[in-house]
């Protein structure tokens, strides 16, 4: 019975999904680790392994000048007491969004309406809430996993069938050093 419900949840949310991007295209330009000047970094924290390849992840940018900001998503109903946020690392659990996936917590909206120059979907799974926040994001560049949403990223990354997230950042980086931006 809940999978019957957040399908049609899921369903509901694509579909308002899609008339709000109907509205506000995004402005798409291809972008590298030397022409990004900010990037956005969304990544499921549920398992908290990922936060510190998050943290090696932001270090690499900070060395590129790249201005970071991460937001984990939990897939929980609640955050727990040691997910606090500053004005790197932001938190969003399933309470902040409602039924039909309507963001309630203003640093996840803030995260969304801001035009990074890059955005990495640093999942190899992605929950539904990352893939939403993933389409509804103002960001020139997407890039993540070849697979998962053909639609979100504008680079997408093959990976082996048993890579982790460790993987996936190390060929992100890889191939945004590579690409090749005139």
């Amino acid at each position: 019975m809940s999978n019957f419900i957040d399908t049609i949840r899921e369903k509901a949310a694509l579909y308002k999904l899609e008339k709000q991007l109907k509205k506000s295209p995004r402005n798409k330009k291809v972008h590298n680790l030397k022409t990004a000047q900010t990037a956005g970094i969304l990544y499921d924290a549920t398992q908290e392994s990922n936060f510190l390849i998050v943290k090696e992840l932001i270090r690499e940018l900070k060395d590129n000048d790249i201005k970071p900001e991460a937001l984990g998503f939990i897939n929980k109903a609640k955050r727990d007491d040691n997910y606090i946020g500053d004005s790197t690392y932001s938190f969003a659990c399933r309470k902040d969004f409602s039924f039909f996936y309507n963001i309630k917590k203003e640093a996840i909206q803030a995260f969304v309406d801001k035009p990074f120059n890059l955005l990495i979907v640093l999942v190899t799974e992605q929950p539904f809430a990352i893939d939403y926040l993933g389409q509804l994001s103002k960001a020139e560049f997407k890039v993540g996993k070849a697979g998962l949403d053909n639609e979100l990223y504008d680079l997408m990354i093959e990976l082996n069938a048993n890579a982790d997230v460790a993987e996936l950042k190390k060929q992100i980086t890889f191939y945004l050093n590579l690409l090749n931006n005139n």
